[in-house]
């Protein structure tokens, strides 16, 4: 485990070319709506996706067995956002399945579509509702580009 001043290589977009299509693929929140067809999108596109869920393991793993009808390849990574470590987290399983799948290593494509919503009204939230909102939608972001030293200068990043 890395601490927050260790050094970390920068995850930079891999050296695999567009056209090949052999490209890298992570969309989060991709196990139903809006990141699944994103995820089906992109593998249809040729890219080897990994679906990212928090608790919808069974969707996402379905949705991954999908992605041969769709000429695609796909696999499943379950990691909670918005809690200690979860950028570790994320990207170790990441890794570990692209290393699986035999891919180099490289994230070429990140679609952040993982968010959560306050229940009910914002006057009636509670501060620790509006804290884990945050801490998913906003913060967890930001700790995958700058905890794991990801390279948005280059690449396709979305």
């Amino acid at each position: 485990m890395l601490h927050r001043n260790e050094e970390r290589p920068a995850r930079s977009a891999s050296k695999r070319g567009a056209e090949s299509g052999a490209r890298a693929a992570l969309v989060t929140g991709s196990s139903r709506g809006i990141g699944r067809g994103i995820a089906q999108r992109l593998a249809q596109d040729g890219a080897l996706v990994a679906l990212h869920y928090g608790s919808r393991e069974t969707a996402a793993k379905e949705t991954a067995e999908g992605m041969g009808e769709v000429g695609g390849k796909a696999f499943a990574i379950g990691a909670q956002l918005g809690v200690p470590g979860d950028a570790e987290a994320l990207f170790a399983a990441f890794d570990a399945e692209l290393a699986a799948c035999g891919a180099e290593l490289g994230l070429d494509v990140l679609v952040n579509n993982a968010t959560i919503s306050l229940p009910g009204h914002i006057g009636e939230a509670t501060e620790e509702e509006f804290g884990r909102t945050i801490a998913i939608n906003t913060k967890a972001p930001f700790l995958w580009i700058t905890g794991q030293r990801i390279d948005v200068t280059g690449g396709s990043m979305l």
